[in-house]
């Protein structure tokens, strides 16, 4: 096993003159983020199955549409904290990580309050469900987006086994938590309660954890937070709009109609995710190179990214009828719209210049990036649901993650603003 596994690098090792990629920290690194991706697939692919037998069609739409506008309550939390706290680990500065929680957890007052104005009003309109559901949002979605801020201490490190660890151990306690629920229940906000507070206590137990794995120090930097502030601020408006496709649907086409876009779209994306180890690896590295390195170097993993997503989507395609004809039979009429819908492969898997500004703190861009885009995005499905109806959306969603592709490339590398590399202001708590 040695030997195979030296002759084993020594290929990684030759094959870096044509990729011009560190590949065994990619193939360590990706093997451990891919691994969590297929046991949260695995994990997902039971429960959707569960849905499907369980849950009237309905129900699940409903349920679909709380979490939508969960989404859309977390979008004014500091979304944007894990990234540059994520970034501030990768420099030393691993005291962000408690700070950050407790920032984040002030801040949480403001979606709080509106998730309870929202909740007493659909109890003054006599929808029930929407207004528990409202109050189970406002409490949980603001502590589980501050407690999710542990990822940061494992991913900062570039420690994707710990990282992986923790997160079966939060997805252990999800996922049955909602098969368990959606076999006794069919009442859309008792599993939006399964869900919360399934999250809340796998969260609890991780952050927990990660603190005595990884003994973080105290060191501090005074641009962590309000990077952290800015990436949040410019999230809002996209995290806002990437929730629109389900509201849309839900108003417009109906919970079931939502049920079947919702079984289309998920497995595509659940196959998109599988690829996304190369932006999350390369994120720590990018974090510690300046923006001229990063550009000589982005080019091959843009290549091999492509090729991989590109064979995955035949793959789908090929498969996609005869998969849902034995696990979701009841949502058979979603083929067609799912064997179109997993062209997105491709552009989720060459994302990778969001992650490159992210890493490079280029604040500029990103802020344009994440003013147009959802713009466009708002745009096109709105008009897609009214021409063409669910056709409309899957049509509109593949226009819009091209767009993010080759826009995020452009500005990238047309990006000219001052990067800010350097530790400029460190002290201890």
């Amino acid at each position: 096993m040695q030997h195979f596994q030296k002759r084993f690098i020594r290929i990684l090792r030759w094959s870096e003159k044509y990729t011009k990629t560190d590949m065994v920290y990619l193939f360590k690194s990706g093997a451990w983020i891919n691994l969590g991706s297929i046991c949260v697939s695995l994990f997902s692919f039971v429960l959707y199955i569960a849905f499907a037998r369980f849950l009237p069609k309905e129900v699940y739409g409903t349920y679909q549409y709380l979490l939508s506008v969960s989404v859309i309550v977390s979008a004014f939390t500091l979304t944007g904290m894990n990234t540059a706290v994520t970034r501030a680990v990768a420099r030393g500065f691993d005291g962000m990580v408690r700070k950050s929680i407790w920032v984040q957890l002030r801040w949480g007052i403001i979606p709080f309050l509106g998730a309870w104005a929202a909740s007493a009003y659909y109890f003054l309109h006599g929808n029930q469900q929407l207004g528990w559901g409202l109050l189970l949002i406002g409490i949980f979605v603001p502590i589980n987006g501050a407690l999710n801020t542990y990822g940061a201490l494992p991913g900062g490190r570039r420690d994707f086994q710990g990282s992986f660890l923790l997160n079966l151990l939060c997805n252990t306690l999800y996922y049955p938590a909602l098969i368990i629920a959606a076999f006794f229940s069919k009442v859309a906000c008792v599993l939006l309660a399964a869900n919360v507070l399934s999250q809340f206590v796998g969260l609890f137990i991780a952050y927990r954890l990660a603190r005595r794995m990884y003994r973080p120090n105290d060191h501090v930097d005074h641009e962590t937070i309000p990077y952290g502030k800015h990436l949040s601020l410019m999230n809002i408006f996209g995290t806002i709009t990437g929730q629109v496709d389900n509201i849309l649907a839900f108003h417009y086409l109906g919970p079931a109609a939502l049920a079947l876009y919702s079984y289309a779209t998920a497995l595509p994306e659940r196959l998109a995710n599988l690829t996304k180890f190369i932006p999350s690896a390369a994120f720590p590295k990018f974090a510690t190179q300046s923006r001229a390195e990063v550009r000589r170097t982005i080019a091959p993993k843009l290549l091999w990214a492509a090729g991989a997503s590109a064979i995955m989507t035949l793959v789908y395609v090929a498969f996609a009828h005869i998969f849902f004809a034995i696990f979701f039979p009841a949502y058979i009429a979603a083929v067609p719209y799912s064997m179109v819908y997993s062209l997105i492969i491709i552009p989720w898997a060459t994302g990778i210049f969001v992650s490159a500004l992210s890493a490079t703190r280029s604040v500029r861009a990103l802020y344009v990036f994440n003013g147009v885009v959802p713009v466009v995005q708002l745009a096109l499905q709105f008009a897609g649901i009214l021409l063409l109806g669910l056709w409309g959306l899957i049509l509109a969603k593949l226009v819009v993650a091209f767009v993010q592709l080759f826009f995020g490339a452009y500005l990238f590398f047309s990006d000219d603003s001052p990067e800010h590399q350097s530790a400029t202001s460190v002290t201890r708590t």
